[in-house]
């Protein structure tokens, strides 16, 4: 039994934003947990999370076909995405008032989706040294074996090969080495210790297969 089911990454980025994330151990629906967390559903910009590099600018809330990341800076606007072992990446851009949200798998970072992120917040104002960047909760290189033709999509300081012809490679690591490769100030990138897989807390698609529920992020401005 987890102590909570809510955690609060808004420490971790800027007390000017809430990050937060379900574990869901209940399995509810978007709208029950929106309720509970006392949102307001009509807020909520929601990316429909194809597996795509895709990142849009969120002016009002609504879906967004065919994206699997947010960028806005409208406080009125509460992002949210869902996630079974892949990275949430929360963004922060202080002197824009300008935040992300981004859901990243294997396919996602290696397609270089956080940076699309970052350059779809640099085309609307924001400075590089300036964005903070938190990585949520995922399957980490502890757990996540894949076969060689994924392997070779990740950078050499993401991957390492095992004595079977699997390789454990990771989505943090590989993500983290993107973000300073475009600029963001590596005191500026933090993440979470927490692996999905391994931890029973949360949800897996990897370990549970169908029977997963999904994790809840959620991203916005405190006004």
């Amino acid at each position: 039994m987890v102590k909570t089911s809510i955690i609060d990454f808004s420490e971790n980025i800027s007390p000017d934003v809430k990050a937060v994330f379900s574990l869901n151990p209940s399995k509810y629906s978007l709208k029950e947990i929106t309720r509970k967390l006392d949102y307001n559903a009509k807020d909520l910009a929601i990316p429909e999370q194809v597996h795509s590099t895709v990142v849009e600018f969120a002016r009002f809330p609504g879906m967004y076909p065919a994206a699997d990341g947010l960028v806005t800076t409208n406080s009125n606007i509460l992002l949210t995405l869902k996630v079974a072992d892949c990275v949430p990446v929360y963004l922060y851009e202080p002197r824009k008032n300008m935040i992300g949200l981004v859901h990243s798998g294997w396919r996602g970072t290696v397609g270089k989706i956080v940076p699309n992120a970052i350059q779809l917040m640099q085309k609307n104002g924001a400075e590089i040294v300036e964005i903070r960047c938190f990585l949520g909760p995922t399957i980490g290189f502890c757990c996540y074996e894949v076969d060689r033709e994924v392997a070779h999509k990740f950078d050499d300081e993401a991957k390492m090969k095992m004595e079977t012809r699997k390789w454990k490679v990771g989505l943090h690591e590989h993500i983290s080495l993107q973000l300073e490769a475009r600029g963001v100030q590596k005191k500026n990138i933090r993440s979470s210790d927490m692996c999905t897989y391994e931890s029973q807390d949360c949800h897996s698609y990897r370990r549970d297969g169908g029977n997963a529920g999904c994790m809840f992020a959620f991203m916005g401005l405190k006004n």
